[in-house]
């Protein structure tokens, strides 16, 4: 007996319908789909966005359509619980990078706005032997002047 298979999250369906044909987003300077905790489609301008609805846990969706893919998430610090989850659930179909951006950090003006993981095979969690900084201050505006 077969299990149905998950829904998929909101805004999905033309990427999934497309990846069905053989098809994949053109890849952006961020990657290839963005993902966001708000019902905004504008997320990123021009990019195709999904939503993971707020209070819903992201193992809940099928994700498979993000297989090979470059993902870009937006988020702030009230999404963070959902986070890891959230790269969990892509990672375990095959996501190639996820890039997370905490826009409250960067409000903030804080450093570690921005983190590139990467699919680590064998790693306790798929991608835990990999966080990169990306958004992080310059030395010099870390030094008081003398």
């Amino acid at each position: 007996m077969t299990s149905a298979r998950k829904k998929l999250p909101p805004y999905a369906k033309a990427i999934d319908d497309a990846r069905r044909k053989g098809m994949a987003p053109a890849r952006g300077c961020m990657g290839h789909i963005a993902i966001g905790f708000e019902w905004r489609r504008n997320i990123v301008p021009d990019f195709p966005v999904v939503v993971v609805p707020p209070g819903r846990d992201p193992a809940d969706f099928d994700w498979r359509f993000t297989a090979g893919l470059d993902i870009f998430i937006m988020h702030s610090d009230r999404d963070i619980p959902h986070l890891q989850a959230l790269c969990s659930a892509l990672f375990a179909v095959k996501a190639q990078t996820v890039q997370t951006f905490n826009m409250d950090k960067v409000c903030r003006g804080e450093d570690h706005a921005w983190l590139q993981l990467r699919c680590q095979p064998g790693a306790p969690f798929p991608w835990a032997l990999s966080l990169a900084s990306l958004w992080k201050k310059p030395r010099w505006q870390n030094q008081s002047s003398t």
